[in-house]
């Protein structure tokens, strides 16, 4: 299953509260959270999942494997977001699912190889759910 939004406007929906965009995902694909997001789940996160994705250049596959697979709201947040900069064109007609590694800052290197989510292979990153 592929869903597709906007990252940037999700989370400025949430004035980019990490726990409430991961709580909205959860709701919008009718799972139950984790006990390692908050135990009462804000109004506006819960009007937000009851409407449509807020429509964007984003795509996730899988979705509902990564929500579930996921142990760590920090892996999970960087792996939507990374999972957001891929470009919705070269997927759509080349199958391209990987983030080229040049489109990662810096700071988020560190992260991925630590990421049970996310690994990277010559200069791509690729995303566990989403592997054939």
């Amino acid at each position: 299953m592929t869903i597709r939004f906007s990252w940037k406007k999700v989370n400025d929906k949430f004035n980019w509260n990490a726990t409430n965009v991961l709580e909205y995902f959860f709701l919008k694909q009718e799972i139950l959270p984790p006990c390692y997001l908050s135990k009462k789940t804000p109004k506006i996160v819960r009007l937000a999942a009851q409407e449509p994705y807020i429509p964007g250049p984003c795509f996730i596959l899988n979705i509902d494997e990564v929500l579930k697979g996921a142990n760590a709201p920090n892996d999970l947040y960087m792996y939507l977001e990374l999972a957001s900069k891929r470009n919705i064109f070269d997927y759509l007609i080349r199958g391209v699912k990987y983030l080229p590694l040049i489109m990662v800052e810096e700071y988020q290197k560190e992260w991925i190889e630590i990421n049970p989510l996310m690994t990277i292979d010559k200069d791509k990153v690729f995303f566990k759910y989403e592997q054939e």
